[in-house]
């Protein structure tokens, strides 16, 4: 009887052990945080985003992308210091243009509020197309 008992005392412990290894198995594909799939949802969409920046210069023939550039940051709305409605958050991504070492811009979106990812629809230009500083014409 004793003999038994530890029997299956030694084989309920092994099944617990081989159970509770596959059960404490990380996913072995890594998950990608907020900030990389929204970079990810950028380099999807990079040729909107680069005809957007070619229809606000017709001078513009090609764009490079900084990846390493993108930041988010949250914006309170003010007038003259005061604060003025909700806080938002804008995604930046800066640029070059037409292979031109010393060229830059930066491209801002809104997001979405369903998804949290940048919204394609509302992105605008804030730092002008420049070279070396000097706007590019």
């Amino acid at each position: 009887m004793k003999k038994r008992l530890m029997i299956i005392t030694a084989m309920g412990f092994v099944v617990f052990l081989i159970f509770g290894t596959v059960w404490g198995q990380k996913n072995p594909t890594p998950t990608l945080n907020l900030y990389e799939k929204r970079i990810a949802y950028l380099k999807e969409h990079e040729q909107e985003m680069t005809d957007y920046v070619k229809s606000e210069n017709p001078k513009v023939e090609n764009v490079q992308w900084d990846w390493d550039s993108v930041e988010i940051e949250t914006i309170q709305p003010d007038a003259g210091g005061i604060p003025t409605g909700d806080k938002y958050q804008s995604l930046d991504i800066e640029g070059g243009f037409n292979n031109i070492t010393d060229s830059n811009f930066v491209l801002s979106f809104g997001f979405d509020n369903k998804t949290l990812y940048p919204n394609m629809k509302h992105k605008s230009i804030t730092q002008p197309l420049r070279i070396g500083g000097n706007l590019y014409e």
